[in-house]
Protein backbone atom coordinates (compact mmCIF):
# COMPACT_ATOMS: atom_id res chain seq x y z
CA UNK A 1 0.00 0.00 0.00
CA UNK A 2 1.41 3.39 -1.01
CA UNK A 3 1.34 6.49 1.17
CA UNK A 4 -1.67 8.78 0.86
CA UNK A 5 -1.81 12.56 1.09
CA UNK A 6 -4.62 13.95 3.21
CA UNK A 7 -6.14 17.37 3.78
CA UNK A 8 -7.46 17.17 7.32
CA UNK A 9 -6.96 15.07 10.46
CA UNK A 10 -8.72 15.20 13.83
CA UNK A 11 -6.62 13.87 16.68
CA UNK A 12 -8.06 12.26 19.79
CA UNK A 13 -6.67 13.74 22.99
CA UNK A 14 -7.74 12.15 26.26
CA UNK A 15 -9.01 14.46 28.99
CA UNK A 16 -8.80 17.45 26.67
CA UNK A 17 -10.21 18.96 23.50
CA UNK A 18 -9.32 17.24 20.25
CA UNK A 19 -6.88 18.88 17.84
CA UNK A 20 -7.57 19.60 14.18
CA UNK A 21 -4.69 19.54 11.69
CA UNK A 22 -5.65 21.19 8.40
CA UNK A 23 -3.13 21.60 5.56
CA UNK A 24 -2.08 25.23 4.96
CA UNK A 25 -3.64 26.31 8.25
CA UNK A 26 -2.51 26.57 11.87
CA UNK A 27 -3.48 23.89 14.39
CA UNK A 28 -6.89 24.30 16.03
CA UNK A 29 -8.57 23.02 19.18
CA UNK A 30 -12.13 21.78 18.64
CA UNK A 31 -14.49 23.25 21.22
CA UNK A 32 -17.51 21.29 22.41
CA UNK A 33 -19.73 23.38 20.13
CA UNK A 34 -17.39 22.50 17.20
CA UNK A 35 -16.03 26.04 17.11
CA UNK A 36 -12.34 26.06 16.17
CA UNK A 37 -9.85 28.04 18.27
CA UNK A 38 -6.11 28.29 17.77
CA UNK A 39 -4.15 25.73 19.79
CA UNK A 40 -1.75 27.80 21.94
CA UNK A 41 0.77 24.96 22.34
CA UNK A 42 1.33 25.08 18.57
CA UNK A 43 1.75 28.84 18.51
CA UNK A 44 5.28 28.66 17.08
CA UNK A 45 4.73 25.68 14.80
CA UNK A 46 3.38 27.63 11.84
CA UNK A 47 0.98 26.10 9.33
CA UNK A 48 0.48 22.40 8.75
CA UNK A 49 2.30 21.71 5.48
CA UNK A 50 1.47 18.06 4.85
CA UNK A 51 -0.49 15.10 6.23
CA UNK A 52 0.51 11.64 4.98
CA UNK A 53 -0.74 8.16 5.85
CA UNK A 54 2.02 5.60 5.27
CA UNK A 55 1.83 1.89 4.47
CA UNK A 56 1.75 1.01 8.19
CA UNK A 57 -1.30 3.22 8.75
CA UNK A 58 0.74 5.82 10.61
CA UNK A 59 -0.09 9.48 10.10
CA UNK A 60 2.78 11.93 9.56
CA UNK A 61 1.92 15.59 10.17
CA UNK A 62 4.49 18.17 9.02
CA UNK A 63 4.72 21.84 10.02
CA UNK A 64 6.50 24.94 8.83
CA UNK A 65 8.55 25.49 11.98
CA UNK A 66 8.74 22.30 14.02
CA UNK A 67 9.36 18.56 13.76
CA UNK A 68 6.70 16.31 12.34
CA UNK A 69 4.28 14.37 14.52
CA UNK A 70 3.60 10.68 13.89
CA UNK A 71 0.27 9.28 15.11
CA UNK A 72 -1.00 5.73 15.15
CA UNK A 73 -4.46 4.92 13.84
CA UNK A 74 -6.01 4.58 17.30
CA UNK A 75 -5.16 8.22 18.08
CA UNK A 76 -7.00 9.53 15.02
CA UNK A 77 -10.71 10.39 15.14
CA UNK A 78 -11.18 11.54 11.55
CA UNK A 79 -9.21 11.96 8.31
CA UNK A 80 -10.40 13.21 4.94
CA UNK A 81 -9.53 14.92 1.68
CA UNK A 82 -11.11 17.95 0.07
CA UNK A 83 -12.00 15.98 -3.03
CA UNK A 84 -14.70 18.42 -4.16
CA UNK A 85 -12.33 21.38 -4.10
CA UNK A 86 -14.54 23.39 -1.75
CA UNK A 87 -13.30 26.60 -0.18
CA UNK A 88 -12.11 26.43 3.41
CA UNK A 89 -15.34 27.57 5.06
CA UNK A 90 -17.54 25.23 3.02
CA UNK A 91 -15.22 22.28 3.48
CA UNK A 92 -15.06 22.68 7.26
CA UNK A 93 -18.79 23.37 7.53
CA UNK A 94 -19.51 20.13 5.67
CA UNK A 95 -17.56 18.31 8.39
CA UNK A 96 -19.34 20.22 11.17
CA UNK A 97 -16.50 22.61 12.10
CA UNK A 98 -16.75 26.38 12.44
CA UNK A 99 -13.77 28.66 11.85
CA UNK A 100 -13.01 31.49 14.29
CA UNK A 101 -14.79 34.73 13.50
CA UNK A 102 -11.44 36.53 13.33
CA UNK A 103 -9.00 34.68 11.14
CA UNK A 104 -5.33 34.65 12.16
CA UNK A 105 -2.64 36.21 10.04
CA UNK A 106 -2.03 34.22 6.89
CA UNK A 107 0.91 32.00 7.78
CA UNK A 108 1.56 31.21 4.13
CA UNK A 109 3.49 34.47 3.84
CA UNK A 110 5.44 33.85 7.04
CA UNK A 111 9.09 32.95 6.45
CA UNK A 112 10.54 29.64 7.59
CA UNK A 113 13.10 29.53 10.38
CA UNK A 114 15.85 28.63 7.91
CA UNK A 115 15.43 31.97 6.11
CA UNK A 116 15.87 34.06 9.27
CA UNK A 117 19.37 34.83 10.55
CA UNK A 118 20.87 32.38 8.05
CA UNK A 119 24.41 31.28 8.83
CA UNK A 120 26.18 29.99 5.74
CA UNK A 121 29.51 29.04 7.31
CA UNK A 122 30.29 29.20 11.02
CA UNK A 123 33.53 30.91 12.01
CA UNK A 124 36.47 28.67 12.91
CA UNK A 125 38.73 31.45 14.24
CA UNK A 126 38.21 33.81 17.16
CA UNK A 127 36.55 37.06 16.06
CA UNK A 128 38.04 40.28 17.42
CA UNK A 129 34.75 42.17 17.78
CA UNK A 130 31.73 40.10 18.74
CA UNK A 131 28.61 39.72 20.86
CA UNK A 132 28.21 36.72 23.16
CA UNK A 133 24.63 35.47 23.49
CA UNK A 134 23.08 32.97 25.88
CA UNK A 135 19.54 31.80 26.61
CA UNK A 136 17.85 30.12 29.53
CA UNK A 137 14.63 28.21 28.92
CA UNK A 138 11.40 27.44 30.69
CA UNK A 139 9.18 24.40 30.21
CA UNK A 140 5.76 25.13 28.72
CA UNK A 141 2.62 24.15 30.60
CA UNK A 142 -1.08 24.36 29.83
CA UNK A 143 -3.30 25.77 32.54
CA UNK A 144 -6.75 24.41 33.22
CA UNK A 145 -9.12 25.84 35.82
CA UNK A 146 -11.34 23.42 37.69
CA UNK A 147 -13.73 23.67 40.60
CA UNK A 148 -11.00 22.27 42.84
CA UNK A 149 -8.32 24.69 41.71
CA UNK A 150 -5.79 25.32 38.95
CA UNK A 151 -4.00 22.45 37.23
CA UNK A 152 -0.86 22.72 35.11
CA UNK A 153 -0.09 20.06 32.50
CA UNK A 154 3.19 20.01 30.62
CA UNK A 155 2.76 20.55 26.90
CA UNK A 156 3.82 17.33 25.20
CA UNK A 157 4.13 18.69 21.68
CA UNK A 158 7.55 17.63 20.32
CA UNK A 159 9.86 20.56 19.72
CA UNK A 160 7.71 22.99 21.70
CA UNK A 161 8.15 21.81 25.25
CA UNK A 162 10.17 24.89 26.17
CA UNK A 163 10.71 28.49 25.16
CA UNK A 164 13.18 31.24 25.98
CA UNK A 165 12.88 32.58 29.52
CA UNK A 166 16.03 34.74 29.68
CA UNK A 167 17.85 36.24 26.68
CA UNK A 168 21.22 37.88 27.37
CA UNK A 169 24.04 39.38 25.34
CA UNK A 170 27.25 41.34 25.98
CA UNK A 171 29.53 42.90 23.36
CA UNK A 172 33.34 42.60 23.41
CA UNK A 173 36.24 43.98 21.41
CA UNK A 174 39.62 42.29 21.86
CA UNK A 175 38.25 40.82 25.11
CA UNK A 176 37.26 44.27 26.42
CA UNK A 177 33.56 44.81 27.13
CA UNK A 178 31.65 47.11 24.78
CA UNK A 179 27.99 47.59 23.85
CA UNK A 180 25.50 46.01 23.98
CA UNK A 181 24.58 44.88 27.47
CA UNK A 182 21.27 43.08 27.00
CA UNK A 183 19.42 41.07 29.65
CA UNK A 184 15.67 40.48 29.34
CA UNK A 185 13.13 38.03 30.76
CA UNK A 186 10.13 36.73 28.80
CA UNK A 187 6.74 36.79 30.50
CA UNK A 188 5.17 33.71 28.91
CA UNK A 189 1.71 32.70 30.18
CA UNK A 190 2.66 29.06 29.58
CA UNK A 191 5.49 29.22 32.12
CA UNK A 192 4.80 28.03 35.65
CA UNK A 193 4.28 30.82 38.20
CA UNK A 194 7.69 30.15 39.77
CA UNK A 195 9.33 31.32 36.53
CA UNK A 196 7.58 34.64 36.80
CA UNK A 197 8.59 34.92 40.44
CA UNK A 198 12.20 34.20 39.47
CA UNK A 199 12.07 36.92 36.84
CA UNK A 200 10.53 39.39 39.26
CA UNK A 201 13.26 38.60 41.80
CA UNK A 202 16.06 39.03 39.26
CA UNK A 203 14.78 42.30 37.82
CA UNK A 204 13.38 43.86 40.98
CA UNK A 205 10.49 45.23 38.90
CA UNK A 206 6.85 45.52 39.85
CA UNK A 207 4.51 42.98 38.28
CA UNK A 208 3.14 45.58 35.87
CA UNK A 209 6.60 46.73 34.78
CA UNK A 210 7.82 43.14 34.47
CA UNK A 211 4.92 42.13 32.25
CA UNK A 212 5.52 45.19 30.06
CA UNK A 213 9.24 44.49 29.59
CA UNK A 214 8.55 40.76 29.18
CA UNK A 215 6.25 41.03 26.17
CA UNK A 216 7.91 38.86 23.48
CA UNK A 217 7.48 41.39 20.68
CA UNK A 218 8.95 44.16 22.85
CA UNK A 219 11.99 42.03 23.68
CA UNK A 220 12.53 40.95 20.07
CA UNK A 221 12.41 44.52 18.79
CA UNK A 222 14.99 45.58 21.40
CA UNK A 223 17.13 42.54 20.57
CA UNK A 224 17.07 43.37 16.87
CA UNK A 225 17.99 47.00 17.51
CA UNK A 226 20.72 46.45 20.10
CA UNK A 227 22.21 43.05 19.22
CA UNK A 228 21.49 42.22 15.58
CA UNK A 229 21.59 45.61 13.87
CA UNK A 230 25.36 46.20 14.45
CA UNK A 231 26.02 42.98 12.46
CA UNK A 232 28.81 41.78 14.74
CA UNK A 233 29.65 38.06 14.82
CA UNK A 234 27.46 36.22 17.31
CA UNK A 235 29.24 33.95 19.80
CA UNK A 236 27.52 31.08 21.62
CA UNK A 237 28.52 28.25 23.89
CA UNK A 238 26.59 25.70 21.81
CA UNK A 239 24.33 27.61 19.46
CA UNK A 240 21.96 24.70 18.76
CA UNK A 241 19.03 25.41 21.07
CA UNK A 242 19.62 29.15 21.39
CA UNK A 243 19.50 29.88 17.67
CA UNK A 244 16.63 27.46 17.13
CA UNK A 245 14.38 29.25 19.60
CA UNK A 246 15.49 32.75 18.61
CA UNK A 247 14.55 31.93 15.01
CA UNK A 248 11.24 30.40 16.10
CA UNK A 249 10.27 33.58 17.95
CA UNK A 250 11.33 35.79 15.05
CA UNK A 251 9.30 33.61 12.69
CA UNK A 252 6.22 33.81 14.87
CA UNK A 253 6.34 37.61 15.23
CA UNK A 254 7.78 38.36 11.79
CA UNK A 255 4.65 40.10 10.46
CA UNK A 256 4.57 42.40 13.49
CA UNK A 257 8.07 43.69 12.78
CA UNK A 258 8.73 46.82 10.74
CA UNK A 259 10.11 46.52 7.22
CA UNK A 260 13.55 47.56 8.50
CA UNK A 261 13.44 44.96 11.29
CA UNK A 262 12.37 42.27 8.83
CA UNK A 263 15.32 43.18 6.64
CA UNK A 264 17.73 42.94 9.58
CA UNK A 265 16.57 39.48 10.67
CA UNK A 266 16.75 38.23 7.09
CA UNK A 267 20.44 39.13 6.70
CA UNK A 268 23.07 36.39 7.05
CA UNK A 269 24.90 36.29 10.37
CA UNK A 270 28.36 35.10 11.33
CA UNK A 271 28.37 32.65 14.23
CA UNK A 272 31.27 31.43 16.35
CA UNK A 273 30.40 28.39 18.45
CA UNK A 274 32.90 28.31 21.31
CA UNK A 275 31.92 24.79 22.36
CA UNK A 276 32.53 23.52 18.83
CA UNK A 277 35.90 25.29 18.85
CA UNK A 278 37.02 23.17 21.80
CA UNK A 279 36.75 20.16 19.48
CA UNK A 280 39.30 21.79 17.17
CA UNK A 281 41.73 22.17 20.06
CA UNK A 282 41.13 18.64 21.34
CA UNK A 283 41.53 17.09 17.91
CA UNK A 284 44.52 19.23 16.95
CA UNK A 285 47.11 17.09 18.70
CA UNK A 286 45.67 13.64 18.12
CA UNK A 287 44.75 14.22 14.46
CA UNK A 288 41.25 12.86 14.98
CA UNK A 289 37.78 14.20 14.35
CA UNK A 290 35.28 14.07 17.17
CA UNK A 291 32.66 16.02 19.07
CA UNK A 292 32.99 16.19 22.84
CA UNK A 293 30.23 18.66 23.87
CA UNK A 294 32.13 20.04 26.85
CA UNK A 295 29.89 21.88 29.35
CA UNK A 296 30.68 25.55 29.83
CA UNK A 297 30.93 25.65 33.60
CA UNK A 298 32.72 22.29 33.76
CA UNK A 299 35.45 23.49 31.42
CA UNK A 300 35.57 26.81 33.26
CA UNK A 301 36.32 24.94 36.49
CA UNK A 302 39.31 23.22 34.82
CA UNK A 303 40.62 26.70 34.00
CA UNK A 304 40.11 27.66 37.68
CA UNK A 305 37.16 29.89 36.75
CA UNK A 306 34.22 29.76 39.15
CA UNK A 307 30.78 30.97 38.07
CA UNK A 308 28.68 31.67 41.20
CA UNK A 309 25.44 31.98 39.17
CA UNK A 310 25.51 29.02 36.81
CA UNK A 311 22.61 28.72 34.34
CA UNK A 312 21.84 32.40 34.63
CA UNK A 313 22.20 33.63 31.05
CA UNK A 314 23.99 36.92 31.70
CA UNK A 315 26.46 35.21 34.07
CA UNK A 316 27.04 32.42 31.56
CA UNK A 317 27.79 35.06 28.91
CA UNK A 318 30.47 36.52 31.16
CA UNK A 319 31.84 33.03 31.90
CA UNK A 320 31.96 32.26 28.18
CA UNK A 321 34.17 35.31 27.67
CA UNK A 322 36.58 34.20 30.42
CA UNK A 323 36.80 30.70 28.95
CA UNK A 324 37.38 32.16 25.47
CA UNK A 325 40.39 34.06 26.81
CA UNK A 326 41.85 30.78 28.09
CA UNK A 327 41.09 29.02 24.82
CA UNK A 328 42.79 31.83 22.91
CA UNK A 329 45.92 31.28 24.98
CA UNK A 330 45.88 27.57 24.16
CA UNK A 331 45.51 28.36 20.47
CA UNK A 332 49.00 29.88 20.40
CA UNK A 333 50.63 27.01 22.28
CA UNK A 334 52.12 24.05 20.43
CA UNK A 335 50.81 20.68 21.61
CA UNK A 336 53.11 18.74 23.95
CA UNK A 337 53.63 15.33 22.37
CA UNK A 338 53.91 12.42 24.79
CA UNK A 339 57.29 10.68 24.46
CA UNK A 340 57.67 6.91 24.14
CA UNK A 341 57.47 5.31 27.60
CA UNK A 342 60.58 3.22 28.48
CA UNK A 343 62.25 1.71 31.52
CA UNK A 344 65.00 3.65 33.29
CA UNK A 345 68.52 2.11 32.89
CA UNK A 346 71.50 3.02 35.14
CA UNK A 347 75.24 2.73 34.30
CA UNK A 348 77.17 0.06 36.24
CA UNK A 349 79.22 2.62 38.15
CA UNK A 350 76.11 4.39 39.46
CA UNK A 351 75.04 3.23 42.90
CA UNK A 352 71.38 3.52 43.72
CA UNK A 353 70.22 6.07 46.27
CA UNK A 354 69.00 3.24 48.49
CA UNK A 355 72.43 1.61 48.50
CA UNK A 356 74.15 4.92 49.27
CA UNK A 357 71.75 5.57 52.12
CA UNK A 358 72.32 2.13 53.54
CA UNK A 359 76.07 2.68 53.33
CA UNK A 360 75.84 5.92 55.26
CA UNK A 361 73.49 4.57 57.88
CA UNK A 362 75.45 1.37 58.58
CA UNK A 363 78.91 2.23 59.93
CA UNK A 364 81.62 -0.43 60.10
CA UNK A 365 82.05 -2.31 63.41
CA UNK A 366 85.42 -0.60 63.97
CA UNK A 367 84.06 2.93 63.58
CA UNK A 368 81.05 1.99 65.68
CA UNK A 369 83.28 0.80 68.53
CA UNK A 370 85.33 3.99 68.31
CA UNK A 371 82.19 6.13 68.52
CA UNK A 372 80.85 4.17 71.47
CA UNK A 373 84.18 4.51 73.27
CA UNK A 374 84.13 8.26 72.69
CA UNK A 375 80.70 8.48 74.30
CA UNK A 376 81.96 6.63 77.39
CA UNK A 377 85.07 8.75 77.59
CA UNK A 378 83.10 11.97 77.45
CA UNK A 379 80.74 10.69 80.11
CA UNK A 380 83.64 9.78 82.37
CA UNK A 381 84.85 13.36 82.01
CA UNK A 382 81.56 14.56 83.43
CA UNK A 383 79.87 15.66 80.23
CA UNK A 384 76.07 15.73 80.15
CA UNK A 385 74.00 13.67 77.71
CA UNK A 386 73.23 16.83 75.73
CA UNK A 387 76.92 17.81 75.50
CA UNK A 388 77.88 14.28 74.44
CA UNK A 389 75.17 14.28 71.77
CA UNK A 390 76.42 17.61 70.42
CA UNK A 391 80.01 16.37 70.30
CA UNK A 392 79.41 12.94 68.74
CA UNK A 393 76.38 13.50 66.54
CA UNK A 394 74.28 10.89 68.36
CA UNK A 395 70.84 11.76 69.60
CA UNK A 396 70.29 12.06 73.33
CA UNK A 397 68.38 8.78 73.32
CA UNK A 398 71.25 7.24 71.35
CA UNK A 399 73.73 8.41 73.99
CA UNK A 400 71.52 6.89 76.68
CA UNK A 401 71.43 3.58 74.80
CA UNK A 402 75.21 3.44 74.40
CA UNK A 403 75.90 4.27 78.03
CA UNK A 404 73.41 1.83 79.50
CA UNK A 405 72.73 -1.02 77.08
CA UNK A 406 75.79 -1.08 74.90
CA UNK A 407 78.30 -0.91 77.77
CA UNK A 408 78.97 -4.64 77.71
CA UNK A 409 79.53 -4.61 73.95
CA UNK A 410 82.06 -1.83 74.21
CA UNK A 411 83.85 -3.44 77.14
CA UNK A 412 84.24 -6.76 75.35
CA UNK A 413 85.44 -5.05 72.19
CA UNK A 414 88.03 -3.04 74.06
CA UNK A 415 89.34 -6.08 75.95
CA UNK A 416 90.10 -8.04 72.81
Amino acid sequence: MMSTNLTLLERKISNNLNCLYFVNHPVYRIQKDHQLVLAPEYGLAGNVTEIICDAQQRYHISFMARKEIVLTEKKVAKVTNNQLGQNTTQFLATLGYQLPTVQPLDDLTRPTTSTLLPSLDDLTEFPTDYTIIDCEFGALFQRSDTAKGVNWHIIESPGLRASIFQLSAIGFSHHTQTAPFFNRYFDNPNFLPDKKLAGLTETGLTTTAYEAQGAPLTILKAFIRQVLQPQLPLVFWDQTQDMKHIRLLLTHYYHQLTATEQQIVSRPVKIFDAQAYTNILINRGNHKTGSHDLPLNGLAALFNISNPRQHNAIWDVQTTELVMIKLAELTHQAPVITSIPQALTLPNNVVSAEARTEHVRTPSPTSQRASYAQVHQLRERGKTYREIAAATGFSISGVNYILKKARSIVTRSESV
